[in-house]
């Protein structure tokens, strides 16, 4: 009796150690492949980034643009995907914090010119 709860026991914990997680990383593959949209970021199993051009449901394969060359691979070749920014957010960030920059060097500027400026009457209070 004790020999057959032992066995339970480890196919159990068999299930949930190596068939369970096997699954939940297979649905979340299939979740992906299901989800991918002309316009979204791919990269490759080779490591090859691009973009989705094309989506052939009958070939079943993915036209990737990778800066100008338009590249055909088997939809299983997709690792991972990451989906368009339809706002464009990291290049407004970018405009954003380039202007910040921008302003910052101008109040800095506008600080040196004043202390200048003071130094320069104070230099003539002296004189008088």
């Amino acid at each position: 009796m004790g020999t057959v709860l032992y066995i339970i026991v480890l196919v159990g914990l068999m299930y949930f150690m190596l068939i369970r997680p096997q699954q939940k990383r297979q649905k979340a593959t299939q979740d992906m492949m299901a989800s991918m949209a002309v316009g979204d970021t791919a990269v490759t199993i080779g490591g090859l980034h691009g973009v989705i051009a094309e989506i052939d449901e009958v070939k079943n394969t993915i036209t990737l643009n990778c800066e100008g060359v338009f590249l055909i691979f088997d939809r299983r070749a997709i690792a991972r995907t990451s989906k368009a920014d339809p706002m464009d957010t990291a290049a407004v960030n970018d405009i954003i914090s380039d202007a910040a920059e921008e302003q910052a060097h101008a109040e800095a500027s506008l600080v040196e010119d004043t202390d200048t400026t003071h130094t320069g009457d104070q230099a003539e209070d002296d004189q008088k």
